[in-house]
């Protein structure tokens, strides 16, 4: 007999490769009581069962409560993912500029178009570290460094999930505060793909380098 433990969640957020966090990270949003269908495919057959989440009996009341809180960690967890897929297009830019440099920095022909890769880097990295601690590699750096964006939403879905009612309007405000903070660190970044990228790709391509390019993400 084959089993599937689920953990009553769904899909996790994007992640980021080698992130320290000093709790257990981002997870998908818990999903309430209810009634839902499992699927189990193989091959080209599939088979569907019921499947009922009970609510825990000292919650009883409040599902609707739970249904206003599903619909927030969704939008925290939508939020966290667009976070994350913003900091691994920003370090696998940075790794393609840094290969550049290991391949061919010694060639001073190409200072003009190293030099204007590594200006782009620098305006990279000043986003990466509005939207994460980058300095965070193992837990005494909660105390040494400050929490950026990406810890500050890993706290607040956290938050949200230590209670079984619905959301309060100040944890309403706070996803507002850390939503408009983030969206203004991915304008920037949105900005550096359409405008500063090409100009320096550009100037690469034209000395026979490698095009820097931003890798698109797999789909699931």
């Amino acid at each position: 007999m084959n089993r599937f433990a689920w953990d009553l969640r769904y899909d996790d957020p994007i992640q980021i490769p080698g992130a320290f966090y000093s709790g257990s990270g981002p997870k998908g949003p818990l999903a309430p009581p209810g009634d839902y269908q499992v699927k189990l495919t193989v091959g080209s057959k599939s088979q569907t069962a019921p499947l009922h989440l009970a609510i825990d009996p000292r919650t009883k009341g409040q599902e609707a409560g739970l249904q206003k809180q599903l619909t927030l960690t969704m939008q925290v967890t939508d939020r966290i993912s667009q976070l994350h897929q913003a900091v691994n297009e920003i370090r696998d830019l940075r790794s393609q500029i840094q290969n550049l440099h290991k391949r061919f920095g010694d060639d001073q022909r190409l200072k003009p178009a190293l030099s204007a890769a590594d200006d782009l880097e620098h305006k990279i990295s000043e986003v990466e570290q509005k939207l994460i601690q980058v300095n965070m590699k193992g837990s005494e750096a909660n105390l040494a460094f400050p929490d950026m964006l990406n810890e500050r939403f890993d706290t607040f879905s956290h938050v949200i999930e230590y209670s079984d009612k619905e959301p309060t309007t100040p944890q309403l405000d706070v996803f507002q505060m850390l939503s408009t903070q983030l969206d203004e660190q991915l304008k920037k970044w949105t900005q550096l793909k359409n405008e500063d990228l090409p100009k320096v790709s550009d100037l690469i391509k034209q000395a026979n380098l490698p095009a820097l390019i931003i890798t698109q993400p797999k789909k699931t």
